[in-house]
């Protein structure tokens, strides 16, 4: 779990640099975009990737822990069981 973290991490601050090097370069100025609404849409960049980023590496790290597959077969004991 402890790779997730620094996965999270090292993605969210590549992600913050870019917006940033693309703020400091004006790239959102030349949209026509006001302070207020730039900051929002970069926060919801960030955001949102950030929120990704996390859920995959969740997703990762349940397959590689095995939980999964023993998710599955309770689940499959439970249906032979019914049947």
């Amino acid at each position: 779990m402890k790779w997730a973290i620094w996965f999270t991490l090292a993605s969210s601050g590549a992600i913050a640099a870019i917006l940033l090097i693309v703020w400091l370069a004006g790239g959102f100025a030349r949209v026509g975009l006001d302070f207020n609404v730039t900051l929002a849409l970069v926060l919801g960049i960030f955001f949102s990737s950030l929120l990704g980023i996390a859920l995959m590496a969740l997703i990762f790290h349940s397959n590689r822990s095995g939980r999964d597959e023993d998710a599955y077969r309770t689940t499959m004991r439970q249906d032979d069981d019914r049947h």
